[in-house]
């Protein structure tokens, strides 16, 4: 077909959407790199739509320009049909390799699936810490369509912590991304979900299954607080 390189295995990027491929909704003032896009985003208490850097960049802008893509979410977006989840396939989901497979057949490709329902590369509503899952089902259905892609070739990209160490069973790479901006405020201020969202820096080709803490990069390492500005006490003798 001549879509896959002869030269280089096929590879696979998958991404969450929410505080991956999105940053806190409006928030551009601590996340510079960040773009408001005039649509609305259901994710985490709604609000206009916020590209993250990465997002913002393009994922052309990464290694994953030359890979088949594939999303995978807990969440829903803004719904099937909405103008937010129509963005998401028509101008973020965009790579040279991608941009030519889905030619083949956009009204089939160009679709969302649920959960492990898997009939398209771009999956919603599957759980957090089973994300694995549909991802490993995402390059099977590649399979299906004469794209063979092994394991040790995909690449899932995530900032909530919990979801990258359960790639390891299926043999998928897995790193979590927005390392240096954390939300302190949701789930108990534990930080476990990103802030501003990934980071085009942060789309690397690694292997493995790679926390934050894993490479280097403590949550809100060296950073202030994305709510408090800093302060300095000074004290007489």
């Amino acid at each position: 077909d001549g879509l896959q390189d002869h030269q280089e295995p096929a590879c696979l990027c998958v991404f969450d959407i929410d505080r991956t491929l999105t940053g806190k909704q409006g928030d551009t003032e601590h996340c510079p790199g960040n773009v408001v896009k005039d649509m609305y985003d259901d994710g985490y208490g709604g609000g206009k739509a916020t590209l993250s850097a990465l997002a913002a960049a393009g994922i052309s802008s990464t290694f994953c320009k030359d890979c088949y893509l594939g999303i995978t979410s807990a969440g829903e977006g803004s719904g099937v049909g909405s103008p937010w989840n129509n963005y998401v396939l028509d101008d973020v989901m965009r790579g040279a390799v991608q941009d030519q497979f889905i030619q083949r057949s956009p009204a089939s490709y160009k679709t969302w699936s649920q959960g492990t329902d898997v009939h398209s590369p771009y999956v919603l509503g599957q759980g957090n810490r089973i994300k694995q899952n549909a991802v490993e089902l995402i390059r099977e259905w590649y399979g299906g369509q004469g794209v063979q892609i092994q394991s040790g070739e995909v690449y899932f990209f995530d900032d909530r912590t919990e979801n990258i160490p359960p790639f390891q069973e299926k043999g998928l790479n897995s790193r979590e991304v927005s390392c240096a901006s954390r939300d302190w405020q949701l789930y108990g201020g534990s930080r476990m979900v990103g802030y501003c969202g990934a980071t085009p820096a942060e789309i690397v080709k690694d292997k493995g299954n790679v926390g934050c803490h894993d490479n280097g990069h403590a949550h809100n390492d060296g950073q202030q607080d994305h709510q408090e500005p800093v302060c300095l006490c000074v004290f007489d003798i």
